[in-house]
């Protein structure tokens, strides 16, 4: 019987490690996103780090963007209630960028060209009834929180802020977070004010947004240098741009209008039985898999095909160039405050598929 009981004490030792050391592998991450709901790229995304037992997702930290930030607040804390997931923290961070503002954008506008999408400050509400509720909210005020067609959370967010949450994760676990950004770059820069040592302390930043390229996203179709994620909050992408992160990268609209979330990958989702293939079957649409790229070139890397390194930055010029991205090859002569990162520009598209559909019907995992 002292025997049996030693083997018996033994193989849950072994089990025990066995299990340490798997979790003792996953990527320790912060979701820092602008969460416009329901089930939008940004919803998506965050699923993908949910369903994902490749990441210990630290925290998911919200900023005004797509959406004010104290309503993707509420959607995120319902996202996470659907997804079964509400051991994971959700952090309210900046509800204004910087310097940027509703009223500077509107004089832009007078003077240089229109937007197609102003996130936060759009009025979509002239647009036809069939248009999903994400994509036909008129205009409100950032305290205004209105209904949620998925339903009002029952948690609440930490008692903190996205900034403050960010320092004081790198600080608990120094070199081992990955900061990944699918929003205005602004609790991430804030972060940086209350503590320059954010960005040495951090595994890596991996960050949705800017354009070198591609011709959709911009002023008339044109100019895909002016990205919303980065020409929302111009001033926090130079200040985090110009930290010394010990790696950067990045997903550019130029690799993510190569992707589409479509009928095939919707209908595939819908078979499934389950409250996240339920609330995408409801709420998703067909758009370009902007965010949901970036997120799940984290879980596969071979994802991507093809990637280059640049330097990178954004000009802060407030005048016609406002807000646009600007990079250059290296070799180029410039400042030692420029950084270079990993530009990602080529998908393999069905792999991204296949993935994104295994990890949306599969049932909710435990723990963070």
């Amino acid at each position: 019987m002292r025997v049996q009981r030693f083997f018996v004490y033994m193989i849950g030792c072994v089990a025990w490690f066995l299990a340490s050391g798997v979790e003792a592998q996953k990527i320790k991450i912060i979701v820092d996103q602008d969460a416009r709901g329901p089930a939008t790229t940004d919803m998506q995304s965050i699923l993908i780090f949910l369903q994902s037992d490749k990441f210990d997702v630290q925290g998911v930290t919200t900023v005004s963007g797509d959406q004010w930030v104290k309503e993707e607040t509420q959607r995120t804390l319902r996202l996470l209630e659907i997804a079964g997931r509400t051991v994971v923290p959700v952090i309210q961070g900046a509800e204004f960028p910087l310097l940027n503002s509703k009223e500077e954008t509107e004089r832009w506008e007078a003077l240089y060209g229109k937007f197609r999408y102003k996130g936060c400050w759009s009025d979509f509400s002239n647009r036809p009834a069939d248009t999903p509720p994400a994509f036909r909210a008129g205009y409100h005020e950032p305290d205004v929180v209105p209904p949620l067609v998925e339903g009002a959370p029952h948690t609440k967010a930490l008692d903190e802020t996205a900034a403050h949450f960010i320092v004081r994760t790198v600080h608990q676990f120094p070199g081992e977070v990955v900061i990944w950004a699918g929003g205005p770059l602004t609790n991430i820069a804030l972060a940086l004010r209350l503590d320059p040592e954010v960005a040495t302390l951090a595994k890596s930043l991996v960050l949705m947004g800017s354009g070198m390229y591609s011709d959709n996203g911009g002023i008339g179709g044109v100019d895909g240098r002016r990205e919303f994620n980065w020409w929302f909050d111009p001033e926090a992408v130079r200040m985090t741009m110009r930290a010394p992160w010990k790696k950067i990268v990045i997903t550019p609209i130029d690799i993510s209008v190569k992707t589409k979330l479509g009928k095939e990958v919707r209908d595939a989702i819908a078979k499934a039985d389950t409250p996240v293939a339920k609330y995408l079957t409801s709420y998703s649409v067909d758009s370009f898999m902007w965010d949901e790229l970036s997120a799940a070139a984290m879980v596969d890397p071979s994802i991507i095909t093809g990637q280059k390194e640049l330097y990178v930055d954004i000009d802060i010029d407030h005048g016609p160039s406002y807000g646009q991205t600007l990079f250059w090859s290296p070799g180029t002569e410039l400042p030692s405050y420029e950084r270079k990162a990993t530009v990602q520009f080529d998908v393999d598209a069905p792999k991204l598929y296949d993935l994104y559909i295994k990890l949306m019907t599969q049932k909710p995992r435990a723990g963070k």
